[in-house]
């Protein structure tokens, strides 16, 4: 092992512990030999800061986690299989692949999870599953998983977090210290801090306020129980009611948060869907047939509103000249206007579909909210967005594979939205 990059308090951070034992030393090191093996690579070049090292921190704390029977990766894979019919996205897995293992497959799939939440979402693009680089990463960790299988330790400390011993009835904040644990510092999430430090400045740029703790703690407990994670779609109530086994005594206390987790409307949202209930209806009425309207000018548009779907403006005139967007409706939005991508969109009726562009540039509608979910969905299922794809070493046709194939979780882990 070269210099060493990861202490035991950096281990600890994604941990519901604060001392260290031998077991927390033993996977320190595993973690810095995995960023030996990044640097070695190169990988390291295309990251900031420390993530780097959370990469190869949380790479260990999967091994640990497969080591230890603690189960996170296995609700994963084994929830993925019953909705999908396989393991995993992209990656085929064998005869050889087994859920209570370390396999290769789940090393490249976390390598390149890992690699889109940092690199891809700051450089805003889509990590490609072939990367070269990564495929060459994920051998070499494996073999570290490989060759320290029958001597890596479990850590008790973990195993006794969802045993049934361990009880959470009795004490509200035993529960909401699990859950912020698993939220913020569990290794399969990684964007959790991100988003409770954009959603409260933002809420305090809104209502125009200081810095304010109280207004910290507040989005702190609230994204913890109701944010949705990127894998599945699940809530971390939702995970937490997976790891806790069904003849837990608290597991229906466990299982009742989970589904008021994953059932959570915001009021704002439900008093903006009911709202938009009247226009969705006059929307499908006017036009019964058609899923999207193509526009060529705003004038068409302001048309459109006032003569078909009886909307008055009593203020504001549509701007003159060309201009290329779609319009839609769905049930928990209205009507709403589509402007990015619409060449990208393979319809008979679309007049500015151009192929060789959404060959290009369709993949956008998957990593990036262009429109509802809903309109997403049906897009899909009617072969709208049949160009879209990636590029792979391995040709075109795998380019596509990729995206086409794994449609349903793309949108639930960029969207993080269920695709039932």
């Amino acid at each position: 092992m070269k210099n060493i990059k990861i202490f035991s308090k950096d281990w600890l951070s994604l941990h519901p512990y604060v001392q260290s034992t031998p077991v927390d030393a033993y996977y320190t090191n595993i973690a810095n030999r995995i960023y030996d093996i990044l640097a070695a690579t190169e990988l390291t070049n295309s990251f900031k800061g420390d993530e780097a090292k959370q990469i190869a921190i949380r790479m260990a704390a999967y091994y640990e986690d497969v080591i230890s029977q603690t189960n996170i990766w296995r609700v994963f894979i084994s929830d993925f299989k019953e909705r999908h019919g396989h393991y995993l996205p992209f990656y085929k897995t064998g005869d050889h692949y087994y859920e209570d293992e370390a396999n290769l497959e789940d090393v490249r799939f976390l390598l390149w999870h890992y690699t889109q939440q940092y690199h891809g979402w700051r450089k805003g693009t889509f990590v490609n599953p072939d990367n070269p680089a990564n495929q060459a990463a994920a051998n070499m960790i494996y073999k570290i998983f490989c060759d320290e299988w029958t001597t890596a330790p479990e850590n008790e400390r973990m195993q006794a977090l969802f045993s049934k011993e361990t009880r959470y009835d009795d004490d509200p904040k035993k529960y909401n210290d699990l859950l912020y644990w698993f939220h913020y510092h569990s290794y399969p999430v990684t964007d959790a801090n991100e988003e409770l430090t954009d959603t409260t400045k933002s809420y305090w740029e809104k209502e125009g306020k200081q810095v304010d703790s109280k207004d910290l703690l507040t989005f702190h407990d609230l994204l913890a129980h109701i944010s949705h994670t990127p894998f599945l779609a699940y809530t971390s109530p939702m995970w937490l009611s997976k790891l806790i086994p069904e003849d837990h005594p608290d597991y229906a206390m466990f299982k009742e948060e989970a589904d008021k987790s994953m059932a959570f409307v915001s009021p704002e949202d439900a008093k903006r869907r009911e709202l938009a209930k009247p226009d969705y209806q006059k929307f499908k009425e006017v036009v019964p047939d058609d899923l999207i309207l193509y526009m060529k000018s705003e004038q068409e548009f302001y048309d459109f509103l006032t003569q078909k779907i009886g909307i008055n403006f009593k203020d504001g005139r549509p701007e003159p000249g060309e201009r290329h967007f779609a319009v839609y409706a769905s049930e928990e939005d209205g009507i709403q206007v589509l402007t990015l991508d619409v060449d990208c969109i393979k319809d008979e009726k679309n007049p500015f579909y151009n192929k060789e562009r959404a060959e290009q540039a369709a993949l956008g509608f998957f990593i990036v909210k262009h429109c509802s979910t809903s309109l997403l969905i049906e897009m899909v299922k009617r072969g709208m967005l049949a160009d879209a794809q990636t590029k792979s070493l391995l040709g075109e046709e795998r380019g596509k594979d990729i995206i086409q194939n794994n449609w349903k979780f793309l949108i639930e882990y960029f969207h993080k939205e269920r695709v039932d």
